[in-house]
């Protein structure tokens, strides 16, 4: 993938990531933003989806990437996001899905990034995981990420709706819904209102 923010996160439709657990760690990596348009951020690892790729093609090939680990299996969804902002011409949509790197006794690791984006990867314990992706500021991706790591182990895959150009200080919704009744969303005033069931 080429670095040009020209060519990029205005047109990127699909963004997968990776989310590997060692015990109570989570695989984070810590990258400059694709263009330097921002701080740098800590992420899971991940990026978009090349031309004619599939999903698990994407995420195993973009968690070696950034973290040099090899991936021996992708498996299930664990979280997703899509957002629109200003300046896309379409809304981003993010998986991450979770993968099996094997015994990995190491804590940090060195990349093999194409971009050269990526400035470390390693394991992080998850309540320090959570105020780093955090620390660059709120964002779908890393609120969405956070949101992710704060759940229990038995809860299912969420995905969460943003469009920042109506309501920027969270989702508008969350599938499964959340702390909101069933049938309600929230607003773009913060407030949850009931809205008619989709058939």
């Amino acid at each position: 993938m080429s670095n040009d923010a020209s060519d990029g996160w205005t047109r990127a439709a699909m963004v997968v990531g990776g989310v590997a657990r060692r015990g109570d760690e989570i695989l984070l990596v810590h990258e400059h933003t694709l263009g330097g348009e921002g701080p740098d951020q800590w992420v899971l690892p991940g990026g978009r989806l090349e031309p004619g790729e599939l999903l698990d093609v994407a995420v195993k090939r973009e968690v070696e990437e950034e973290t040099g680990l090899a991936v021996r299996s992708v498996g299930s969804l664990a979280f997703g996001t899509q957002h629109y902002a200003p300046g896309r011409d379409q809304p981003l949509l993010f998986l991450a899905f979770n993968v099996d790197l094997g015994d990995v006794t190491e804590d940090s690791f060195t990349p093999d990034d194409p971009d050269d984006l990526i400035i470390e990867a390693r394991f992080v314990p998850v309540q320090e995981a959570i105020d780093l992706v955090l620390s660059a500021g709120v964002f779908p991706g890393s609120q969405s990420t956070a949101d992710f790591l704060r759940q229990g182990p038995g809860d299912g895959p969420t995905f969460s709706l943003w469009d920042l150009n109506r309501y920027a200080d969270g989702p508008i919704a969350r599938l499964p819904a959340d702390h909101a009744p069933a049938g309600s969303a929230r607003q773009p005033d913060g407030s949850d209102q009931s809205v008619p069931p989709q058939p």
